[in-house]
């Protein structure tokens, strides 16, 4: 069930517990790559696919302010992607401005927003 996520980004995430998350980040997004973020205040854990389409900044505890957006040319079929990867995923969506959109939760049920580009 390999095939390149339909979507780009760098996030962060906060969650209580950075290992947990880290292994359910890398089978379901399929993120490879990892590194150590070493922060006094909050230390961390950075994976990304090889070429860093993708990135995810999962730091431990701390309440991240803003809403974590990922790219993609294509919502339904991100939607798609997740749901065979077992991802909780909601509808396609359409906001004011006419953006199609979809949101997936994590494990921890973090929000994340996959949203079609404009154009």
């Amino acid at each position: 069930m390999h095939g390149m996520a339909p979507f780009t980004g760098w996030i962060v995430v906060a969650v209580r517990n950075v290992d947990a998350a880290a292994a359910w980040y890398r089978q379901k997004l399929e993120l490879p790559e990892s590194q150590t973020i070493e922060d006094d205040d909050s230390p961390g854990l950075e994976l990304s696919t090889r070429h860093q389409e993708i990135k995810v900044l999962l730091f431990a505890g701390a309440d991240y302010p803003d809403r974590p957006i990922l790219d993609t040319r294509n919502a339904a079929k991100a939607r798609e992607w997740l749901l065979a990867r077992g991802v909780e995923v909601g509808p396609v969506q359409t906001d004011r401005q006419g953006t199609h959109f979809v949101e997936m939760r994590d494990l921890e049920g973090n929000s994340i927003e996959i949203c079609e580009e404009p154009g």
